[in-house]
């Protein structure tokens, strides 16, 4: 009786966030088309404008190519010649800037600059009631270093596996009560295009040093933009590892894009791998308001390959002020195998707040 009242209250909690939504999404897409046309309106009237300056001898001239078009034209209407270059090219700004607006891991790691975020969750499980955890990620700058060197500390409880789910996966009790915080210097190193990190530092719950090696780089591959990373680690108690990530995104408008992910890691420690692959679509509704739909599978590699659960979920992200407080609420239904794969209900809400520079 308590599972079926549970999985109704979520459902109405859906329903309720999409009446809700709904409407804006309505009005943000009215203002972005009566935006549209007047700038529309408004090329049209400086092209004719510039058309009537000249007389028909300066148009028709010898010495004035027939078809020369202005600079500003010219940047903009080459992309007919070459959709493929110009779609290849367009997906691979517009995946960085959904990261950036997502916040996925890639950004912190990734960013040359101080960051600072905090998080702050409340975790509704259908079968384990509220849980609450906080979370902070710092990287500062050192000065005299020419950049190169920063002072980072986090305090996740490990390196989350993906970034589509990272935010998503219901985690345990014993997870959020043992967290895993690390302090430590990085430098940063640019060598044929690979984004090369390393870094040593100081596992501070478990009193142990560690040594990290991040290389990162983007490709492009006709309408495809591909991002990859390699981290290979080691610490004093765990031993070592190596976590790979390979992403592939494809924009599908000017306002979706289709990510799929994949992810391994192996560690000394346990022996095996940590796999798990993800297919989102993320949508924008406004540059305050964005979503991502999302289905992931987990597994394991021992005693042979086999998927530990599944997640399907919804991740809703907006602006709440400025550049650097967002909410974001994310229902979500996980089926693990050691509960016979049955549907489990659960719900994030988060209070988020990044400064970079």
């Amino acid at each position: 009786m308590m599972m079926h009242l549970s999985q109704k209250l979520f459902f109405y909690f859906v329903l309720l966030l999409v009446s809700i939504l709904l409407p804006f999404t309505v009005n943000a897409e009215s203002t972005n088309i009566t935006a549209n046309d007047s700038d529309s309106s408004a090329e049209i009237n400086d092209f004719s404008d510039d058309a009537s300056s000249y007389d028909d001898g300066e148009v028709f001239s010898e010495e004035t190519p027939e078809f020369e078009e202005p600079p500003e034209e010219e940047s903009f209407f080459s992309f007919l010649d070459t959709p493929q270059e110009f779609i290849g090219t367009g997906v691979d700004a517009f995946a960085q800037t959904l990261d950036e607006f997502f916040s996925e891991d890639k950004v912190f790691y990734d960013s040359s600059g101080s960051f600072l975020q905090l998080i702050q969750d409340i975790h509704w499980l259908e079968n384990g009631g509220v849980q609450y955890n906080r979370d902070i990620r710092l990287k500062i700058r050192l000065p005299h270093t020419s950049k190169k060197i920063k002072l980072i500390a986090q305090s996740n409880a490990e390196d989350r596996t993906d970034d589509t789910t990272s935010q998503t996966s219901s985690p345990s009790v014993d997870k959020i009560e043992d967290k895993e915080t690390l302090a430590g210097l990085e430098a940063e190193i640019e060598k044929s295009g690979w984004g090369i990190k390393p870094s040593i530092g100081y596992r501070i719950s478990e009193r142990e040093p560690y040594v990290k090696l991040r290389l990162s780089k983007r490709f492009q591959f006709k309408t495809w933009s591909i991002y990859l990373n390699e981290t290979p680690y080691w610490f004093y108690n765990k031993g070592s590892g190596y976590d790979t990530l390979l992403e592939f995104n494809n924009k599908i408008s000017n306002k979706d894009l289709f990510r799929a992910t994949s992810f391994a890691r192996r560690t000394h420690e346990t022996g095996y791998f940590e796999l798990s692959q993800s297919f989102s679509v993320l949508h924008t509704f406004s540059d305050r308001r964005a979503a991502s739909f999302y289905i992931a599978g987990f597994g394991v590699s021992k005693p042979t390959v086999q998927t530990t659960h599944y997640v399907l979920g919804f991740n809703y992200r907006q602006k709440v002020h400025k550049d650097y407080l967002f909410f974001e609420v994310v229902p979500q239904i996980t089926y693990q195998k050691e509960n016979n794969f049955n549907p489990e209900h659960s719900v994030l809400f988060r209070i988020e707040f990044i400064f970079k520079k």
